[in-house]
């Protein structure tokens, strides 16, 4: 068994992650800085797991990152997300979403690891598709752009294509085996807050349906499946950029139906606008990942939503 540090395991990817490298009988360092609503309870649930190791630090330190052991393999999942974050604290969102793939690189980048895995993000489409009408679903390989450096939704977006182009310059000066999961729309229980999903159930519960971009289109991927593809993607794609996520395009009005009739509300949603520099459409072409594992088994909508809303209501 291998030794993995996780980043970010006091966030929703992160925390699903080291639990299951763990189950499968791995040693993990589990890092966290604990920023995120729910990361300090999760850090403390990922301490009583047998095989995990929790250290607490702020991994913009490059000092404190210089302390970190020495690894097997890394996922880097650490970022500041959450679409209202995007917002309302754009410069916090890329202190904390691009330094630490830095210090990382600096600490690890030389290192004989079997991996170097970056999570990066389908923000990194929005202005191929929105400025330029890009194919959706959309492959990997579509060129890459900034819209509009002063809208700062590109905070987080901009944040996770610098990283990309960090590990691939990584790869090619330090060694380093650098592999990137783009991740679109990450879901499950206990996934925090600031998502579209959590928000709709949040309000719901008080018997207020209001929804925002109800024409924009997403897909979605239950957590089990996003875990299980970023362990196939790390150990089987060095070197490639691979979509982590589902096909299967939706809108958010569908999207609240089904949340609704699972949950047993009736009501009128009331729409509003999307925020400002939100895409209209977003979906991956998934052919890689299909190569690399069984994409025909991941749970759908309906059974995801249902898995969730308890860990809400």
């Amino acid at each position: 068994m291998s030794k993995y540090l996780v980043s970010g395991s006091g966030g929703f990817l992160g925390f699903y992650l080291a639990k299951k490298l763990a189950e499968q009988g791995h040693s993990v360092v589990a890092v966290d800085v604990e920023l995120q609503v729910g990361s300090q309870s999760r850090m403390v649930e990922l301490e009583a797991i047998d095989g995990i190791e929790v250290i607490r630090g702020d991994l913009t330190n490059e000092e404190f990152v210089s302390t970190l052991p020495s690894v097997d393999g890394v996922y880097h999942m650490a970022a500041l997300n959450g679409t209202q974050k995007f917002y309302s604290d754009p410069w916090k969102v890329v202190r904390h979403s691009t330094i630490p793939t830095i210090t990382l690189l600096e600490r690890y980048g030389r290192d004989p690891l079997e991996f170097f895995f970056y999570a990066g993000s389908s923000e990194a489409y929005a202005s191929s598709i929105t400025k330029f009408g890009w194919e959706v679903p959309t492959k990997e390989d579509v060129p890459l752009g900034i819209q509009d450096p002063k809208e700062v939704r590109w905070s987080y977006g901009g944040s996770k294509l610098h990283g990309e182009i960090a590990v691939f310059a990584a790869a090619v000066e330090l060694g380093t085996p650098a592999v990137v999961g783009r991740f679109h729309n990450a879901y499950g229980p206990n996934m925090g807050i600031h998502h579209v999903i959590p928000d709709f159930i949040e309000r719901g519960k008080n018997g207020v349906f209001e929804l925002y971009g109800a024409n924009n289109t997403r897909s979605f991927i239950y957590i089990d499946d996003a875990i299980e593809s970023v362990i196939a993607v790390a150990n089987n794609a060095v070197g490639e950029v691979v979509n982590i996520g589902s096909p299967n395009e939706i809108n958010m009005i569908d999207l609240a139906q089904i949340i609704m009739e699972e949950a047993g509300w009736s009501g009128e949603v009331k729409n509003f606008d999307a925020p400002v520099g939100s895409v209209l459409r977003r979906a991956p072409d998934i052919s890689r990942l299909a190569e690399i594992i069984d994409v025909e088994k991941f749970v759908n909508l309906n059974e995801g939503i249902r898995r969730t809303l308890p860990s809400y209501l």
